[in-house]
């Protein structure tokens, strides 16, 4: 197996494996099935840890800070339920679940931002795969079933992404569609048309990176030689460095001479009783 470490930023690398003699169509579409799941992944967890503590979503047009709501509407608001925390974006009910079940949904975000911390488990030099993705989908969703039994709004977007919806933003930016991605190794993109053997030979126990990009983007840019921590201490290095050559510059070759062990009459002022002596 061929282990690709696919790589753009610190945050937003992994490790997979796949057979050399796998066409690039199907290394494509398997990095960018779990390129776009570990993005998707850890917005869904954000979303779950709001409903774990605020509860479900409110209609669109409902949305806004409680203590306001009376006073825009007229309408007195509903009573509030034994668990209610109020939403501080206003977008949520408040009614938060019984304690207990909330803290199901957030034992399971839990597993699910650590099975998404790819940057420690590439430290770990641990595999990514999307079943393990999945699996740690399907025990987020179940817990969520079990807190909200009468299911989710559908215009919660808890409900949506996990029917795999997703709204653009920040954080969902670097998601790329398999069929408009390309990958990237050595500088040449691995074409569609060929294997990835006619790239790397046919060696499984190769280990290359690869850089995803949009199709027709061109090659992305290089590393740097050196990352931002290294760079960081070989300045510190150099400054240290030149301030040690500059003092050796401004010391004289005899300042040993106003060293006390290099004065001549140090003994007969000790034996006079007046080395210590100092003149001010």
């Amino acid at each position: 197996m061929v282990i690709l470490h696919v790589k753009k930023t610190e945050d937003l690398q992994f490790l997979t494996q796949i057979p050399a003699d796998t066409p690039n169509s199907q290394v494509i579409e398997h990095v960018m099935g779990i390129w776009n799941r570990v993005i998707k992944m850890r917005r869904l967890a954000d979303g779950c840890e709001d409903l774990a503590k605020h509860g479900v979503a409110k209609p669109a047009d409902q949305q806004g800070l409680d203590q306001y709501q009376e006073g825009i509407t007229g309408k007195a608001q509903p009573p509030r339920g034994p668990y209610y925390n109020a939403d501080p974006t206003g977008k949520r009910t408040g009614e938060a679940p019984e304690p207990k079940l909330a803290e199901v949904i957030m034992k399971q975000v839990a597993e699910v931002r650590s099975v998404c911390n790819i940057k420690d488990r590439v430290a770990r030099k641990e595999m990514m795969s999307s079943t393990e993705l999945q699996e740690a989908q399907d025990s987020l969703r179940g817990a969520v079933t079990m807190a909200f039994p009468q299911g989710l709004p559908n215009y919660d977007e808890v409900d949506a992404m996990f029917d795999d919806e997703y709204e653009k933003d920040t954080r969902t930016a670097e998601v790329i569609d398999a069929d408009k991605a390309a990958l990237w190794w050595a500088n040449k993109q691995l074409t569609r048309d060929k294997k990835l053997s006619d790239f790397v030979g046919k060696n499984d126990k190769t280990k290359i990176v690869v850089k995803v990009t949009q199709d027709g983007a061109g090659a992305p840019v290089r590393e740097p030689a050196v990352d931002a921590q290294t760079q960081k201490e070989m300045m510190a290095f150099y400054h240290k460095r030149q301030e040690e050559l500059k003092k050796l510059e401004e010391e004289q070759d005899d300042a040993y001479l106003n060293s006390s062990w290099a004065n001549p009459k140090a003994l007969k002022s000790a034996l006079h009783g007046t080395g210590d002596v100092k003149w001010r």
